[in-house]
C-alpha cells in the first residue's frame, strides 16, 4: 500500500494503470481479510448444523477420504492426513455411539503411480487401532472425486440393500458431497465435521490481511466453483 502511494504521489504512471494496480490491491487485501474468509466459509457450513448423534434409522456410514501420509520411504504404510484423520475420528465416535453399524470408506488413488495405500485403506487401519471391528467396515478404492465417491458407494449400498446412511466429511465440502449421494437415489443424513466457522472469533485482527484469511477464501471458492460445474454437468 505504501509503494502503490507512492506511486500516486508520484504520478510516473498513468492514472489508469494506477487504478488497476490500486484496484487489484483492494481486491487482494479483501479477500485476505480474514472476516471475509469466515463469511466466505461459513456460507456452506451455515447450511448443516452441528449434529453429533447418530439417527437411529442409520443403515450405514458412509466416510469420504481426503489424503494420506506415507510413514515410511516404501510407501507401504500410512495413516490419514488432515481432513482424512478428522474424518475417520468422526466415523469412529459414530460407530460406537449407538451400537455398530456398517462403515463404508471411500477414496482411492488420485495418482495410481505414487507410492501407499489408497485412501480407504490408511483409513481402514487407522479405524483397526479405534476399535472399529474389520467385519464392519466397507471398503471403495476406486473412487478420485466426490462424484465417483456417491457412484462407488450407491453400487457397494445397493448390494447390500442399504438405502439410509450418515454421510461423513467436512462441513465445507458437504453441501456439494450430501447433494451428490443425493442425485444418487441414496437417504442422507449429513454429520460434517472439522468445522472452521463454528470456532471464528470476531476481534480487531478479524480485520488484518493474513495468510489464514486467504486460504479460507480459497477453499470457499474451491467448494463453489465445484458446486457450479457439479451442477451445470449434471451431478447434483
Amino acid at each position: 500500500w505504501l509503494a502503490t502511494a507512492r506511486l500516486w504521489f508520484r504520478r510516473r504512471e498513468t492514472r489508469r494503470r494506477l487504478a488497476l494496480l490500486t484496484g487489484a490491491l483492494v481486491l487482494l487485501t479483501g479477500i485476505s481479510l480474514p472476516a471475509v474468509g469466515y463469511l466466505a466459509v461459513a456460507s456452506l457450513e451455515w447450511s448443516y448444523p452441528l449434529d453429533r448423534q447418530r439417527p437411529e434409522h442409520t443403515e450405514a456410514i458412509v466416510v469420504l477420504g481426503g489424503g494420506t501420509r506415507l510413514l515410511d520411504e516404501s510407501g507401504e504404510q500410512a495413516i490419514p492426513a488432515g481432513d482424512s484423520m478428522v474424518r475417520s475420528l468422526e466415523a469412529a465416535r459414530l460407530y460406537h455411539s449407538a451400537g455398530s453399524c456398517p462403515v463404508v470408506l471411500s477414496g482411492g488413488k488420485v495418482d495410481p503411480d505414487l507410492p501407499g495405500p489408497s485412501i480407504a485403506r490408511a483409513m481402514y487401519e487407522f479405524l483397526l487401532t479405534l476399535g472399529v471391528r474389520p467385519e464392519d467396515m466397507i471398503l471403495e478404492e476406486s473412487s478420485t472425486s466426490t462424484y465417483e465417491n456417491a457412484v462407488e458407494c450407491r453400487s457397494l449400498l445397493e448390494q447390500r440393500g442399504f438405502q439410509k446412511v450418515l454421510l461423513v466429511t467436512d462441513a465445507l465440502h458437504m453441501v456439494r458431497a450430501s447433494r451428490c449421494f443425493t442425485a444418487q437415489g441414496l437417504e442422507v443424513t449429513p454429520s460434517p465435521c472439522n468445522q472452521r466457522a463454528a470456532y471464528f472469533r470476531w476481534s480487531a485482527g478479524s480485520f488484518a490481511p493474513s495468510a489464514r484469511g486467504l486460504t479460507a477464501v480459497g477453499a470457499a471458492a474451491h467448494e463453489w466453483l465445484g458446486i457450479a460445474w457439479y451442477w451445470l454437468h449434471g451431478r447434483i
